[in-house]
């Protein structure tokens, strides 16, 4: 692992035509006008230093919370390409019919969108919204106020623990109804509620056994904060599904339930994983801290206050810390139950009378920290006076936003501005681990991609100006933008490139069993790639956004003029030039290789003539090959048919010749003995008669049937006696006798 920090210029061109006109129209309406000046008013704003997320983004649709009034403002960002100036600024009221009375810092829609919960640190609410319908399919057909439901969720847990803050809240995932809510707590808990049931918990998590003081003050730092072991965040990961235990000498197939794990971090970095299932009720035992690869000595940071859990393949997780570090993780699958920690096992243990036993325990895994990155919070140089005294540095904590149309990529909100993070590496990674038959190196040149958007505190000593919500909107033309909100309620809206395509080894080789030659496995990288990495900046000049009350000394205006143009002359002016160089010499490269290959081409060109002219003669002579072989073919079979007619031995077709002729005579010599018995026959019915003639006084008188009938029959014996002569005649002339 190897500290990084790389990123890529941030171009802010101001109002822009077409495509970008909603980005800048969007702080002339009126509604933006109205939280500006609501905002002014709030004495509140004045004592602000974290950052917040005081609006949200579902789809086009717009939700400011304005803790000024306690509602909140809703506006369509699809309005802002209409012609009609009116429809343009038309915007809605939400009101609660049970506001909030606690500072709101976060709002959180679930996966349906029908409800938001708004959270701050002593409170959650949660808002139905109504129905739509009309021509704009705005909220109870356009009403300019609308009222909406709205409920407080464990209300009586956090009336009895005055000392509790909350620290995350989030939707459940596993909620088929959509209508859980988890949420961590400063008292290591971790609880979920159901807001059909809103005061009654359906699974309450404890994440540390040392016993707690509800009515501590929140501004009483206890033992336990200070060496870190109480949780700071939590995420939750893809789901698992367990398997429930087969009993003894039973065949059946046995169910399964499918259970959510929730990445928990504390401030000393450990990571803790609890897993949740929210409608059967069943309990499992707390993991952890997970072994983290390789080892450092402070367990990667002191000061952990975020964690988010990326829905990549492999699993990544980003933990981040008041440094502005992020270390950026893989979850490596456990290979069995022996990496189990010691704290795990006392989980098990203690959970053996609970339900949890009727499931199969879900394996343990490990995390892999691949690269850490440490964010420039501002943009300190060096000190122009050496007797200048140093400034100690700026800390801030660090919240992760993921972003919904790219999944390895994230947003980082912080008092001090807007980071933008992608993590190219994990496609790169799953195709060499994953996908891959054969056992792959990790590649030694990926890292992850870091842009300074919004810079709101350029110096340390500058006063704070925390952005209070941020968003990623997908553009109806092309691309998405990241829409911020600074604290004096101005939108600020950058278009974030296109995710970057990454340089993969695997992406350059062809389909397994094509590939003959091991020189075409090398890969080989295209030369815009190249450029790009040549242009590739370490630092940028992000977007400055201070407050509006800041002020400047001369010194301190000249070190960011000195940054500013350092980062130009450094990062644009002399990488241009680098890649001006790259690019010259790849036109002097492939000059000279078009010269070569054009006479390659005249050579082949005539050399093609002289083939085309050499196969015209070849095909006359193979010709006349064809004709005199044929006429060989010929003299070879009048040969053979006379060297068969001079041997001495009988051919097969001659010996069964032979044999049909002596089968014949044989035929002949019976018929010939049939013929002579007729004869005899026919003389003594010859004889008969006669006699009968002269013995009878008078010859009997036939009738004419009689005479027919023997005439008929005298005729069919003729006819048979002139057939048997005819054949007897044929077969003579046939064997020649």
């Amino acid at each position: 692992m190897k500290p990084i920090f790389s990123s890529v210029p941030r171009l802010y061109t101001g109002k822009m035509a077409g495509v970008d006109s909603w980005r800048t129209c969007l702080n002339n309406q009126k509604f933006v006008k109205n939280l500006a000046e609501n905002n002014s008013k709030d004495s509140k704003q004045k004592l602000r230093n974290l950052a917040k997320s005081l609006f949200v983004v579902y789809d086009s649709d717009l939700y400011v919370w304005d803790s000024y009034a306690c509602h909140i403002v809703y506006f369509n960002l699809k309005q802002l390409l209409l012609e009609d100036k009116e429809k343009q600024e038309r915007f809605q009221t939400l009101l609660c019919t049970d506001a909030p009375r606690f500072d709101v810092e976060c709002l959180v829609f679930n996966r349906t969108g029908n409800y938001l919960a708004v959270w701050g640190q002593t409170g959650i609410t949660v808002i139905e919204l109504p129905r739509r319908w009309g021509k704009y399919n705005d909220y109870e057909g356009g009403k300019q106020c609308v009222q909406c439901k709205s409920l407080n969720v464990a209300e009586h847990y956090f009336a009895g623990h005055n000392g509790v803050r909350l620290l995350t809240v989030l939707w459940h995932p596993g909620s088929e109804t959509d209508s859980h809510i988890a949420f961590l707590t400063s008292d290591n808990t971790l609880s979920i509620y159901n807001i059909q049931e809103p005061n009654i918990p359906v699974q309450v998590i404890k994440l540390s056994n040392a016993p707690q003081d509800i009515n501590q003050s929140p501004t009483k730092v206890s033992f336990p904060a200070v060496l870190g072991e109480y949780a700071a965040s939590f995420d939750f990961g893809p789901p698992i599904t367990l398997k429930k235990k087969q009993r003894p000498y039973t065949k059946t197939e046995t169910a399964s339930v499918t259970v959510w794990p929730a990445y928990i971090v504390r401030g000393n970095g450990d990571v803790l994983v609890a897993y949740t299932e929210v409608s059967r009720g069943t309990k499992f035992p707390l993991q952890g801290p997970l072994i983290m690869q390789p080892p450092a000595e402070d367990n990667y940071g002191v000061d952990a206050c975020a964690i988010s859990c990326l829905e990549t393949t492999p699993t990544a997780l980003i933990i981040a810390t008041g440094e502005g570090r992020l270390h950026h993780c893989l979850l490596i699958p456990a290979q069995d139950m022996e990496d189990m920690t010691l704290q795990s096992e006392a989980s098990f243990a203690e959970s053996s009378i609970t339900n949890s036993t009727k499931y199969d325990h879900p394996s343990e895994a490990s995390i892999f920290v691949f690269e850490s990155v440490e964010l420039e919070l501002s943009l300190a140089t060096g000190r122009v006076d050496p007797y200048e005294p140093v400034e100690e540095d700026f800390t801030c904590p660090i919240k992760i936003i993921k972003d919904a149309l790219a999944p390895d990529r994230y947003h980082c909100l912080h008092a001090a501005g807007v980071h933008t993070v992608a993590l190219p590496w994990i496609e790169e990674y799953y195709q060499q681990y994953f996908l891959s038959e054969e056992d792959a190196d990790v590649p030694e040149n990926l890292e992850c991609t870091v842009e300074h958007l919004v810079c709101t505190k350029p110096l340390p000593s500058s006063p704070p100006a925390p952005v209070i919500g941020l968003a990623v909107v997908k553009e109806w033309q092309k691309g998405s933008a990241l829409l911020t909100l600074t604290s004096d309620i101005e939108f600020i809206s950058l278009p974030l490139r296109s995710r970057m395509v990454t340089y993969t080894t695997s992406s350059l080789q062809t389909p397994t069993g094509t590939i003959r030659s091991p020189l075409r496995k090398l890969p080989r990288e295209p030369f815009d790639q190249y450029i790009a990495k040549v242009l590739q900046k370490n630092f940028t000049n992000p977007l400055l956004k201070s407050g509006k009350k800041t002020e400047m000394t001369q010194q301190e205006c000249y070190q960011l003029l000195g940054r500013t143009t350092q980062v130009f002359r450094e990062e644009y002016l002399q990488k241009q030039d680098l890649a001006q160089q790259a690019i010259q010499k790849r036109v002097r490269i492939l000059t000279n290789l078009k010269e070569t290959q054009s006479n390659d081409l005249d050579y082949l060109s005539q050399l093609k003539a002289d083939m085309h002219d050499r196969a015209g003669e070849l095909g006359v002579k193979c010709d006349e090959c064809q004709d005199k072989n044929d006429e060989i073919l010929k003299r070879i079979e009048s040969i053979m048919r006379k060297l068969q007619a001079r041997l001495p031995v009988l051919s097969e077709a001659e010996r069964t010749m032979k044999r049909e002729l002596e089968t014949m005579h044989d035929k002949l010599e019976s018929y010939k003995t049939n013929l002579q018995q007729l004869e005899i026959k026919q003389k003594y019915q010859k004889r008969q008669i006669d006699n009968q003639k002269n013995n009878s006084v008078s010859s009997p008188v036939l009738k004419d049937t009689q005479l027919k009938q023997i005439k008929d029959t005298m005729r069919k014996e003729g006819d048979e006696l002139n057939e048997l002569m005819r054949r007897v005649n044929q077969m003579k002339m046939e064997s020649g006798v």
